[in-house]
């Protein structure tokens, strides 16, 4: 059955000198700026545009943003002061900049304007084509992860699983709440958080159930490593398959680009002299 594309591209990384200059009110509601260097602010909601949703309770995360905001604008003032900005060479840039960006733009809306079909069949052969591409730079584990609010609750399904398998201590019959499952995930070692989640699972042998980890005094988790792939392997194209599509979708991008750019040669009027 063939899927119908409408993603995001992300096609192209335009690597390109800028200078922040800061889009903060001088005036704003001096009740909700969150950060101030001199008369300029960081707004509450303009905090909230720049962080990423999934991270938005960090509250470590969002300090960050907040001092990267900082070294920026504090930055940008004193080159102000020095006269940075009326130099012939930030204009360079600035202008060299503009057509890096508008271009990337541009290429962005071609490729969206385009939508295609293709099947699973079609991500298999890309698959099968470009192993190599999908070789893991570190290690990674299959596992299967069960969390709890309660202790009790998480002994019991320690005992099922060790009892009956995994699979029938997850079943509904078994009437043990837990507050989050995940099946057959594939972790990167690096991605794998808490880090006593990762001390464990580095430990574990396939199939084997881990103790009853508490990272806090309301989180009780256990895991069930599946499989383990070294750095440098790639992993079957099941544990993969979001990033073989991902890989295919730009591809196939890049051709409809490669196409479009060669349509402005022909239709442009282009002289390189020796």
């Amino acid at each position: 059955m063939k899927k119908h594309l409408k993603k995001k591209n992300n096609l192209f990384v335009i690597l390109f000198t800028a200078v922040f200059i800061s889009g903060c009110s001088k005036e704003p509601d001096r009740a909700d700026y969150v950060a101030r260097v001199n008369s300029s602010y960081l707004t509450q909601n303009e905090l909230d545009a720049m962080t990423d949703t999934s991270k938005s309770k960090n509250n470590f995360y969002k300090s960050e943003i907040i001092r990267n905001w900082i070294d920026q604008e504090l930055l940008y003032q004193q080159a102000v002061s020095e006269g940075i900005i009326d130099e012939d060479e930030f204009n360079r840039i600035i202008d060299e900049s503009r057509k890096s960006l508008a271009g990337a733009i541009l290429m962005k809306q071609v490729s969206e304007k385009y939508d295609f079909t293709y099947s699973q069949e079609d991500l298999n052969k890309f698959f099968e084509a470009h192993k190599n591409e999908f070789k893991l730079l570190q290690n990674a584990y299959v596992v299967n992860l069960v969390e709890f609010n309660n202790e009790n609750d998480a002994i019991m399904f320690r005992s099922s699983a060790f009892e009956n398998g995994w699979q029938k201590a997850t079943e509904p019959g078994n009437n043990i709440p837990f507050t989050k499952e995940e099946l057959q995930i594939l972790l990167m070692e690096d991605e794998i958080y808490p880090s006593e989640l990762k001390n464990v699972l580095v430990e574990l042998y396939p199939q084997e159930v881990s103790i009853i980890i508490s990272p806090d005094s309301s989180t009780f988790m256990i895991a069930q490593l599946l499989d383990k792939y070294s750095a440098g392997t790639v992993p079957p194209f099941e544990f993969i398959k979001n990033k073989v599509e991902d890989g295919f979708v730009s591809f196939e991008k890049k051709k409809i680009i490669n196409e479009y750019i060669k349509q402005l040669y022909a239709d442009n009027d282009i002289e390189i002299k020796n």
